[in-house]
């Protein structure tokens, strides 16, 4: 397992930071959980979310994160995000 305190663990975090910025507009954020080999494992998290339904679903965010990881040279082949809206015991918040 890679961290981000490896060589080009900067690039990472830059990148992460990036995809940070896109969630965090709607109260969400993103924790990057571990790097197994070429794959970025990511955390979204929504509670304190001004709007858990205007962040964009998983899959949309798997191929955006890909794709910024990559345009920024991580060394990154895939992107998985856990998302706690897909959870069998998610509860959407009342506004």
């Amino acid at each position: 397992m890679t961290d981000a305190s490896s060589p080009g663990g900067d690039v990472l975090l830059a990148a992460i930071a990036e995809v940070q910025e896109l969630v965090q507009a709607d109260g969400g954020d993103m924790l990057l959980t571990s790097v197994d080999g070429g794959t970025a494992n990511l955390q979204l998290v929504v509670e304190n979310s001004n709007c858990v339904e205007c962040i964009m679903p998983r899959d949309l965010l798997e191929q955006i994160t890909l794709d910024i990881l990559q345009r920024g040279g991580a060394g990154i082949d895939a992107v998985t995000i856990d998302d706690p809206r897909e959870h069998p015991d998610f509860v959407m918040p009342e506004h």
